[in-house]
């Protein structure tokens, strides 16, 4: 096998940049792109669509899903010393899974496997251990900023919880198949790596990104919002919800936000590093078409967009903090112009330039004549829900939210957004447990848990894999304490396992991964 940068310094790759694929929906897309300029990079399944430099997996039972794509259709095959088993990790290297594994075997007899040192096992001596929090995008992504790769574009690693229809084969039993509620996560990761190595990291196929302000327990409805986002739309979609952001307090409490995320909305430009488009929404809301008519909206010379509300809805008569005129819980940005920096605009605040009011209600840190007023008002439908006209409902009455309260006259129609949601996995059955346990979203909403998707069919390991991964996780702890005997008896309970189920389909790869796991301990 080749370390990987001893393979970097025999491989001597020309100094083209590098295109990372993925399974998402964007993968689809790629006939439309020039791929010759790049050396290219697949993650697990894609190369099985897709000829490349280097296929990159983390999990061994992809490489059997995948072996003879991988003799056919890459260069290299790229993977961690101590690869994974079904998205947990395992005791076992590169070589244990050779006799098991045989493409794997004669991938290393024609030099072609590369590995590398990943942060979720001991690292081999001598060699970069890698990164990796969520997905195999982020190692992979870690793996060229460790080599000096400094410009990477991306296709197929697009947020959000689906695949391209390329891999509808295998969606049912790895899509998610590491328990995360959804791709998304992975952005975070993928930005503060292109950071560190300071890397110019963007997508060939720009997505629609959409902010959402939101507290913590506003987090239900905010994954309900994002889900009818992409559920009316075929165009790519990173919603991120405005959570977990250092943003400074203002010294006078009458200019205290009047929620915690009322001033996040000014850090979307630097989010977005102060380039292309954005949309502002509030978690309180539900779209009902294609959110790329609001992304699409010209904003001529205006720098910002937002819906106007001359009159109060019904709920709204003669309660004092309603504010006729420009609503900004909708809003496109051009970040490009918006050279917004949260900490000036509380400091301007403090200081007495402007007022709350003139800050969130005018959005004075526009200048004149660059805010457009007249997105289409059927965006921000407050209180209301009229089928085909209405293209977001916002739910404005905290008292009276459908998550909150079950006397909403549109409760029925967040609710059934709700479902939907929870049946896709977009809202994981255990976050809305932990929240109507918290008070934050209603008891009778508990009932939508038992419309999850059960394990089996996210990802269709047995009992026995599940139980045996643990051992030899268990097994890892405990040989680092020196317990040999209560490491031998988490493994023997992973093999009994085992073998009284064999609806595993790499279960016999399984147990040998045990009977290696076994043999180290004696």
């Amino acid at each position: 096998m080749r370390e990987l940068t001893d393979w970097w310094r025999e491989a001597s790759l020309d100094g083209r940049p590098w295109l990372v694929l993925g399974k998402g929906p964007t993968f689809a897309r790629r006939s439309e792109f020039d791929v010759t300029g790049y050396h290219t990079l697949s993650l697990n399944h894609a190369v099985v669509e897709q000829p490349v430099d280097v296929a990159h997996v983390i999990d061994i039972d992809v490489v059997e899903d995948c072996a003879e794509a991988l003799l056919t259709n890459c260069r290299w095959l790229l993977m961690p010393r101590v690869p994974h088993i079904h998205s947990r990790r395992s005791l076992n290297r590169l070589e244990d899974f050779f006799a098991a594994i045989p493409v794997l075997q004669r991938l290393d007899d024609e030099g072609r496997l590369v590995w590398y040192n990943a942060e979720t096992a001991p690292a081999e001596p001598g060699s970069p251990v890698i990164e990796v929090r969520y997905f195999s995008s982020e190692a992979a992504l870690s793996v060229l900023g460790t080599l000096g790769v400094r410009t990477v574009r991306t296709l197929g690693i697009d947020g959000g919880v689906s695949y391209s229809g390329d891999f509808r084969g295998v969606e049912p039993r790895t899509r998610l198949a590491n328990g995360q509620p959804s791709f998304d996560l992975q952005f975070a990761e993928l930005s503060r790596i292109a950071t560190r190595w300071s890397m110019d990291v963007k997508p060939l196929i720009e997505p629609i990104r959409v902010f959402v302000g939101a507290e913590e327990e506003q987090l239900v409805p905010a994954l309900v919002l994002a889900d009818t986002i992409r559920r009316n739309t075929s165009s790519p979609v990173r919603v991120q919800p405005l959570t977990g952001l250092d943003i400074p307090m203002p010294k006078d409490p009458a200019n205290r936000p009047r929620t915690a995320f009322s001033f996040a909305r000014f850090m979307i430009p630097a989010l977005c590093g102060y380039e292309g488009r954005a949309i502002y929404l509030d978690s309180d809301m539900q779209v009902f078409t294609d959110i790329a008519e609001l992304w699409d909206f010209p904003l001529g010379d205006a720098w910002a967009a937002c819906t106007t509300q001359e009159h109060a809805p019904q709920k709204w008569i003669d309660n004092r903090w309603f504010h006729p005129g420009p609503q900004m819980s909708v809003m496109l940005l051009d970040c490009g112009k918006l050279a917004w920096d949260v900490s000036r605009i509380v400091a301007d605040l403090d200081a007495g330039r402007y007022s709350y009011q003139d800050l969130l209600f005018r959005m004075c840190v526009v200048p004149e004549g660059r805010l457009r007023t007249d997105l289409p008002s059927s965006w921000n439908h407050l209180e209301s829900y009229r089928p085909g006209e209405t293209k977001l409902t916002h739910y404005t009455v905290v008292t009276t939210q459908p998550w909150l309260a079950a006397d909403n006259p549109l409760e029925h129609v967040w609710v059934a957004a709700l479902g939907e949601a929870v049946r896709a996995g977009t809202v994981p059955a255990g976050l809305l447990r932990e929240h109507v346990a918290r008070g934050w979203v209603r008891q009778a909403l508990a009932a939508y848990v038992d419309e999850a998707p059960s394990p089996a069919e996210r990802s269709p390991r047995s009992a026995a894999d599940v139980e045996l991964t643990a051992a030899l996780r268990r097994v890892d702890e405990l040989q680092s304490r020196d317990v040999r005997w209560r490491a031998r008896r988490a493994l023997g309970r992973g093999r009994g396992l085992l073998r009284a189920t064999r609806s595993s389909p790499v279960g016999s790869l399984v147990q040998r991964a045990a009977d290696v796991g076994r043999r180290r301990l004696r």
